[in-house]
């Protein structure tokens, strides 16, 4: 996903890798351990966990990979400029003293046992996500159990889109897709879907229960999933069509995302609604408010000229709708920068929002009824134009981390003062130094981590 400032290639990147490795350690030297981090590389081979000591000076160090013989999705022949990107939020979670991964190529869910003193990973199994290309994870525990779990798998499929304008107008996956009527029932329907899974938090079993529901074409396959605190709602929110790589997103090209919100009960899904509006697509990363089980913070990468002011939106269920309450720019000015991904601070008042083209964490002031701008700081170092992606942040409340997943292939921590933060440092990945200066080569899915207690 890129607007029209594309970087030129792998010689700019790889001049500002030289750079930049002169300047940072793969690994920063930091103070005692105070947790770890965790993220999958996503490459076109078998996929990776990754995980980090995390210091209690925000520092990373000890890289190390854990294979999931299982396949990751990224494929730079896909997709013309694009180089294959596709996005989500949520690709890793921890339940209990075990690690849930998706495997978008391999379409697997992996599960490895974790233990909590080392960080280390154990590899136990591989299950079946249900469909095409899972790219997100939530859970919520069941109602009077303490080991057992509800989990759904969002799986995406694909994410058709539309790049350049007039003459030089490129569609993807091809032009024929886009002749048919896309909210017409199709047989790739069932590979683009919710699927619903029990965990034992016990043994580590994941076992597939059904599916919960599926998408036509027209607005997309999942980008995040994600129960409310009380597991009482189920949100989704779907990639719809995007028109990027042009100044003047058109209307004619680009098809809305939805944000879906389901009543959830016993393992099931009831009171289907959504949330769609035109010159909205690409919404992927979103976060339910702290203890709220009806206000959602969302974000949208792709927006016409006329709803730049839509890159955060505040989205409210009242349990037979959902309706936008609020809209915001991700910067002070309107700017194409391309908003995806969300992360809440543990008190729930500041919201942080990373942008993909422009590299940037916005910060918000969350209050009851809405939010309001603070700020917005910029990545530093290796930062070429499409890079951030998804944001963790640290249990204590201190520090911020942001991948950059597609051409920096790093972690980048900002502190955390008040309601801006500052960018101190980058971390660039050993298990992925063959990917330096190729664009998609890796496409870094999920970021979470815990302190050790």
């Amino acid at each position: 996903m890129k607007n029209k400032v594309i970087i030129a290639g792998a010689v700019a990147v790889l001049g500002m890798l030289s750079i930049v490795s002169c300047k940072k350690n793969n690994n920063e030297t930091g103070s005692n351990n105070a947790g770890y981090l965790y993220t999958t590389v996503n490459g076109a081979d078998l996929n990776k966990v990754v995980r980090f000591t995390r210091h209690s000076d925000g520092s990373l160090s000890d890289e190390t990979a854990f294979e999931t013989n299982s396949k990751g999705g990224a494929d730079i022949t896909a997709g013309g400029d694009a180089h294959g990107d596709f996005d989500a939020q949520g690709a890793v979670q921890i339940i209990g003293d075990f690690l849930l991964n998706v495997n978008a190529g391999g379409n697997q869910v992996s599960i490895f046992a974790l233990d909590r003193k080392t960080g280390n990973l154990t590899f136990k199994n591989n299950v079946s996500s249900g469909g095409t290309r899972p790219v997100s994870i939530a859970y919520t525990k069941k109602a009077g159990s303490t080991d057992q779990y509800w989990v759904v798998v969002g799986n995406q499929w694909n994410n058709p889109n539309v790049q350049k304008d007039g003459a030089k107008i490129e569609r993807y996956p091809n032009n024929a897709f886009y002749q048919t009527d896309l909210k017409l029932a199709d047989a790739s329907d069932n590979e683009r879907n919710i699927q619903l899974f029990t965990f034992n938090a016990t043994s580590g079993a994941l076992s597939s229960e059904k599916q919960l529901d599926k998408y036509v074409r027209e607005n997309g396959g999942p980008t995040t999933v994600s129960f409310s605190s009380d597991g009482t709602k189920l949100a989704v929110s779907t990639w719809g069509i995007a028109h990027f790589n042009t100044q003047v997103t058109s209307l004619a090209e680009q098809h809305p995302s939805r944000v879906y919100v389901y009543n959830f009960a016993g393992g099931n899904v009831t009171g289907k609604r959504y949330f769609e509006e035109a010159g909205i697509a690409g919404t992927i990363g979103f976060s339910w408010a702290n203890a709220s089980n009806s206000k959602l913070f969302v974000s949208n990468f792709n927006l016409i000229p006329a709803k730049q002011d839509n890159s955060v939106t505040v989205l409210t269920d009242n349990g037979s709708a959902v309706a936008k309450t609020g809209n915001f720019s991700a910067t002070s000015a309107l700017a194409i920068n391309e908003s995806c991904w969300t992360a809440l601070n543990p008190n729930g008042d500041k919201l942080y929002v990373a942008s993909f083209q422009t590299n940037l964490v916005s910060t918000f002031n969350v209050a009851s009824s809405s939010l309001s701008f603070a700020s917005a700081e910029t990545r530093k170092d290796l930062a070429p134009h499409g890079d951030s992606k998804e944001l963790w942040v640290s249990p204590d409340g201190k520090f911020l981390y942001n991948l950059g997943s597609f051409r920096s292939f790093s972690i980048n921590r900002f502190d955390i003062s008040g309601s801006a933060v500052s960018y101190k440092a980058q971390t660039i990945l050993k298990t992925t130094a063959s990917g330096a200066g190729i664009a998609g080569k890796y496409n870094f899915l999920g970021l979470t981590g815990f302190d050790i207690q």
